[in-house]
């Protein structure tokens, strides 16, 4: 992912059917937006996207710094093709590479989202921890 990439990342993201967001909501509840993705990109920050025909359809990025898997979206017509799998191994990678024995996410808390399961289907395990503001559950991945 280049800053350049930006703008689709963000149309890719807003547009997820399952914990949605919008714009407003990603600038005032996590003081996101393509400035601040393409700032963060030149440190800790580190993304991954998947194009299908020159239009990216999923990215996934991570924060070397603190070890978590930060987001990861791909577009509701490209789900289920193994993108979002292949994007999860590339961040998990960099991650363990960049020093961590374990890494985390936030995901929702109910299991009855795919989210859930999709993450425990790769090795991530629930910890119980729930991040109330966040109205997520923290999910960890040991490096092997």
């Amino acid at each position: 992912m280049t800053a350049a990439d930006t703008p689709d990342v963000f149309s890719v993201r807003i547009s997820t059917t399952e914990n949605s967001v919008t714009m407003v909501e990603l600038e005032e509840e996590y003081e996101l937006t393509p400035d601040t993705l393409a700032e963060a990109i030149k440190f800790s920050a580190k993304g991954w996207v998947c194009e299908v025909d020159g239009q990216i359809v999923g990215f996934a990025m991570g924060d070397s710094k603190s070890g978590e898997m930060t987001v990861i979206a791909v577009l509701s017509e490209f789900e289920c093709r193994g993108i979002g799998r292949m994007l999860l191994e590339k961040v998990r990678d960099w991650l363990f590479d960049s020093g961590h024995d374990e890494i985390w996410l936030l995901t929702t808390s109910d299991p009855n989202f795919r989210a859930y399961g999709f993450y425990q289907s790769q090795g991530w395990s629930a910890t119980g921890l729930i991040i109330e503001e966040e109205e997520a559950e923290k999910f960890v991945l040991q490096k092997k």
